[in-house]
């Protein structure tokens, strides 16, 4: 853990400064790898192991604690940079860009193994922290190990360990891909996240859309609540296999053939599985495990999402959809 990430961080529980425990000294290095902080509200001391904050809450839901083991596993098994994940990353946070992260405070809130926590340390923000709270912030940790910029925290989006005042948090943007709509209350988990952003800040977030994915609330859904989050994740991803297999040739024999085609917008979710045609196995592999591990998993109207940033008083809002079965949202904190 860098020194200087102490000033951004708070205890999860009372929201009081923290500072280094009995016996931690960053020393000449500036880093502490084995640790403690304590708060000085609260008295609570949190654990820093193997250079990574462990500031998570007392108690945690069943369902957080469920979604956490499940992630953990997957993204200590997938854990490949692909080669691809640049140019996915711009269009999942469009009408951001890489310029857009120049220079701020930011959180990736929910980073799986830190890869686009990475994009954004390369682009030039000033500090990137990368936060989730599954074991996958060891993968992120690996990940990001070459970026001065990089930071990782183990910590709960309900109750984000960072400082707050009457403008809000450290952060200059926020974002999260993917993880609200894993949450039982996604909406709680969009309005903490934008109690990290200061005044001025955006928040962006991506989430799974209602629309257009009739075939994977009505099959795959099913099929993950009732049968495959029961199941072992080491047998979950035997599972997962054949039919990765099936979806990848799929994908490859039949959607990328038809992609610059008419026929394309009458093939169910053909946006989206076009846009995996360039895939490897490996990568559509854990896609198909990324859909059948997660306990829970909400798709959301277009209205719903954009409620949320209307609740939230943020302003310049803009949503678009991706691929016609998800959707993407910024706003700004006044």
């Amino acid at each position: 853990m860098k020194a200087r990430l102490l000033e951004l961080l708070a205890c999860p529980e009372c929201g009081g400064p923290l500072a280094w425990g009995d016996g931690t000294d960053p020393g000449p290095s500036g880093a502490v790898e084995d640790g403690t902080l304590a708060c000085g509200g609260c008295g609570r001391c949190y654990r820093i192991q193997r250079g990574i904050p462990r500031l998570l809450p007392d108690n945690l839901s069943a369902d957080a604690r469920h979604t956490a083991r499940a992630f953990g596993w997957q993204w200590r098994h997938f854990v490949e940079m692909h080669e691809q994940y640049e140019a996915q990353f711009l269009d999942w946070i469009r009408p951001l860009d890489a310029g857009s992260f120049r220079d701020r405070v930011v959180l990736d809130a929910g980073c799986g193994i830190g890869r686009h926590s990475h994009f954004a340390a390369v682009w030039g923000a000033r500090d990137v922290v990368a936060m989730d709270l599954s074991d996958a912030v060891e993968t992120a940790r690996e990940v990001l190990s070459a970026h001065g910029n990089a930071h990782v925290v183990q910590g709960d989006i309900l109750r984000p360990p960072f400082r707050r005042d009457g403008h809000g948090g450290p952060f200059d943007l926020v974002y999260s891909i993917g993880v609200l709509h894993h949450m039982s209350e996604p909406e709680a988990g969009f309005d903490s996240l934008v109690g990290v952003v200061h005044d001025g800040g955006t928040m962006f977030a991506w989430v799974y859309g209602y629309e257009n994915n009739a075939v994977v609330r009505r099959v795959i859904d099913p099929l993950r609540r009732h049968i495959t989050t029961r199941l072992p994740p080491s047998l979950m991803r035997a599972i997962a296999f054949p039919l990765a297999v099936a979806f990848h040739l799929m994908v490859k024999g039949v959607y990328r053939p038809l992609r610059e085609t008419r026929v394309l917008r009458l093939l169910p979710l053909g946006d989206y599985l076009a846009s995996l045609s360039s895939f490897t196995f490996r990568q559509n592999y854990n896609i198909v495990f990324d859909q059948l591990v997660a306990p829970t998993a909400q798709y959301l109207r277009r209205a719903q999402f954009d409620a949320w940033f209307r609740r939230a008083g943020l302003r310049d809002v803009e949503l678009s959809a991706r691929n016609r079965n998800s959707w993407r949202g910024r706003g700004r904190r006044p």
